[in-house]
């Protein structure tokens, strides 16, 4: 069974304050000297409050320095609009929410590149996976995430942030291709916000009727979110697509890292949507604490059963109507991890 490190949101005493648990789940990263260690994680989207505090990303970067690694904090640009778009937006986003230079004692390097093409290719059960170059380029992946609901992956949380989060735009458009919208005209007020919004104008309005042109569609799921009257959803079929491919670029980034990968996962500020959200809405729980793991699946597992333990639900699905198990069940049957773990709490 798969060792899952837990530290309590519970701090009764200075002892127990969480950022020192930091420290100690790092003891169990074996970084060497002088590796160049990729630390990962999502800065958030301008407007957004809930991403993994920068205090806690400090303490990672402290410790792998104490290790006599080399660490660097990465991202990857979006497909959809908002503020992270290209380096230089995600930058100055990114200092606006607390990640700088100075803040983090290390550099920020955006993995893929001004503006999210550069890329190494690697196949993957028969796909071409195009894994962002900076990242690739590491000698260690330490991944930070931030465990919250998702609007095409029920949650989003280790699986997810190696999956999507370590890919250029062509590894993202290769996943979000199958997540292409339907429309439910029955809803639709026609209030024409979404042919405003979409980042790739794929959506217009024809004769009273919205429309969308899937060759210019990215399936990047801004529609989904900023639809107020929910008149964009996916089909049963494409929801198990979108998974299958999650699984398969998690699996291209741990063929590439394999044993040199360390996950922490912050289940704290459980919001219903993501990090990717100006609006991802107020916690839906109350803060559970923070996981740690080399194993993506297993710290995902352990992530999901401790915040359905908390609600008594399952509060992910009863928000998106979307069962996030079948990330985990892909990611098993591909190798990615394991679901069978034991929880150690520190």
């Amino acid at each position: 069974m798969v060792e899952v490190y837990f530290k309590s949101a519970d701090t009764p005493f200075a002892k127990d304050a969480l950022f020192l648990a930091i420290e100690k789940f790092m003891e169990k990263a074996n970084i060497n000297k002088n590796e160049i260690v990729a630390v990962k994680l999502h800065m958030g989207e301008f407007g957004n409050v809930g991403y993994v505090r920068p205090v806690f990303v400090r303490k990672v970067v402290d410790a792998i320095k104490k290790k006599g690694g080399k660490p660097f904090i990465t991202d990857t640009t979006t497909l959809y609009g908002g503020k992270r778009g290209n380096a230089i937006d995600y930058l100055e986003t990114a200092s606006v929410n607390g990640f700088n230079l100075a803040s983090m004692n290390c550099p920020i390097i955006i993995a893929d590149g001004l503006f999210g093409n550069d890329e190494e290719i690697i196949s993957v059960n028969g796909s071409k996976i195009a894994i962002a170059k900076a990242i690739f380029e590491a000698d260690y992946l330490v991944v930070l995430s931030h465990f919250k609901g998702h609007g095409m992956a029920g949650f989003g949380g280790a699986i997810k942030n190696l999956a999507m989060g370590c890919c250029s735009k062509n590894g993202k458009l290769w996943q979000h291709e199958v997540t292409k919208p339907l429309h439910d005209s029955s809803k639709c007020i026609l209030c024409l916000k979404c042919t405003k919004f979409c980042p790739a104008e794929a959506i217009y309005e024809e004769n009273g009727k919205i429309k969308i042109d899937y060759e210019k569609c990215r399936g990047c799921g801004a529609c989904l979110v900023l639809c107020e009257n929910h008149c964009f959803y996916l089909s049963e079929d494409s929801v198990k697509k979108f998974h299958e491919r999650l699984a398969i670029a998690a699996k291209a980034i741990m063929e590439i890292f394999k044993e040199k990968v360390f996950f922490i996962n912050f289940l704290m500020d459980i919001t219903p949507r993501c990090d990717c959200c100006s609006f991802a809405g107020r916690p839906i729980i109350n803060d559970i604490g923070i996981l740690a793991s080399k194993d993506a699946v297993a710290i995902d597992k352990a992530s999901y059963d401790l915040v359905l333990k908390e609600a008594k639900k399952d509060i992910f699905y009863e928000e998106h109507k979307i069962d996030g198990k079948l990330q985990l069940e892909k990611a098993k049957i591909l190798g990615v991890g394991n679901m069978e773990y034991k929880l150690i709490k520190i």
